[in-house]
């Protein structure tokens, strides 16, 4: 099958390319130009049929390269912080990028099937709900980035009938890019340390994705369906933000920050624990469990451990400044007469 991936080299864009490659599939990516997409094509030689580097937010540019493809995998997209800091390059990539991926695939003569890759933040803050969330659930879009993709998925709807609109749990890459990764350590002191948080492994995601094209071109199973990609229960991959923190921090070879510098708001933040029955039963993805997840990226980040131990009296205190409580907590630990030091983290 002839498929293209759009954003081909980001983190679950190139797990996406791996597995889509390892089946056989005819792959191509389009994606931005940068130094960072160009040694990602490089990498990959000739097992990419093609690489068409352009602009998702000009029409032209799908058009000219939409005809002749099956199937088409849309990952491209502008995610968190950087959603919040620039809402109208959000409105642009996000939005009107899908509007051209769109029309770009209607004014095919064969039009390819669509696989639209969404997330569970349009189901907004649900932690006092205290059961599984599903796909029925009524959507509560809270920010930039989940408006962009609950516009993304109304596009999707009102324009095709060949899709399958996926949303995407807290995915944890297998391998991580620590420069392309900073911008997200703020996010996580957003996330209450109470709260439940699914996750799922991005290998997993790319399973389901190229499932998705596979079964859109044959079958038909999924068409028209919203499905949530969570790692599931049984893999024990619903946990709570503070295991989920402890085993990131853990596999770098760092503690735990401390806990006030989190939201204090149990509702606080939109993860949940959802109901993934049904997308397993249609796609068969969930391979990776927690424990293995977070093996996974200790062993990733073996090699550097003891260094980034030896540092850690500085990258601690970096980190932890990310926080939008630091100067708060910094404020009260001195009011309360606790020793003044460059981290508010207690030892270990």
């Amino acid at each position: 099958m002839r498929i293209l991936i759009t954003g081909g080299f980001g983190n679950v864009g190139m797990a996406t390319v791996d597995e889509a490659v390892s089946r056989g599939h005819s792959v191509e990516v389009f994606d931005q130009r940068t130094k960072r997409t160009e040694a990602a094509a490089r990498r990959y030689g000739g097992r990419l049929a093609a690489v068409h580097y352009g602009d998702i937010r000009k029409a032209d540019d799908l058009a000219r390269i939409m005809p002749g493809f099956e199937a088409v995998i849309h990952l491209a997209a502008l995610i968190p912080p950087a959603t919040e800091n620039s809402p109208d390059l959000c409105q642009a990539i996000n939005v009107t990028g899908t509007a051209n991926v769109i029309s770009a695939i209607r004014a095919c003569p064969r039009a390819p099937a669509l696989v639209y890759v969404s997330s569970v933040s349009i189901m907004g803050p649900t932690q006092h709900l205290e059961r599984l969330i599903t796909v029925d659930d009524p959507i509560n879009p809270t920010d930039n980035y989940s408006l962009s993709k609950a516009e993304g998925e109304r596009l999707t709807r009102a324009s095709l009938t060949d899709f399958c609109i996926v949303r995407l749990a807290a995915v944890i890459p297998a391998a991580v890019n620590l420069g392309s990764q900073i911008p997200v350590l703020k996010l996580l002191f957003d996330m209450p340390l109470g709260a439940r948080c699914e996750v799922v492994m991005d290998l997993d995601v790319a399973t389901a994705l190229v499932n998705a094209c596979e079964d859109l071109h044959s079958h038909g199973l999924t068409r028209g369906k919203t499905l949530i990609l969570g790692g599931g229960r049984a893999n024990g991959c619903q946990v709570k933000t503070d295991d989920l923190v402890r085993s990131l921090f853990s596999a770098v070879g760092l503690s735990m920050p401390d806990p006030s510098l989190f939201n204090p708001d149990p509702d606080g933040y939109y993860l949940d624990w959802y109901d993934t029955d049904e997308s397993e039963r249609l796609l068969r993805f969930q391979r990776h469990s927690f424990d293995q997840i977070s093996a996974a990226l200790a062993g990733h980040f073996g090699p550097v451990k003891p260094l980034i131990r030896g540092f850690a009296p500085f990258i601690k205190p970096w980190i932890e400044r990310m926080s939008p409580r630091y100067h708060a907590t910094r404020r009260r630990k001195a009011a309360d007469g606790a020793p003044s030091s460059g981290t508010v983290s207690g030892p270990g």
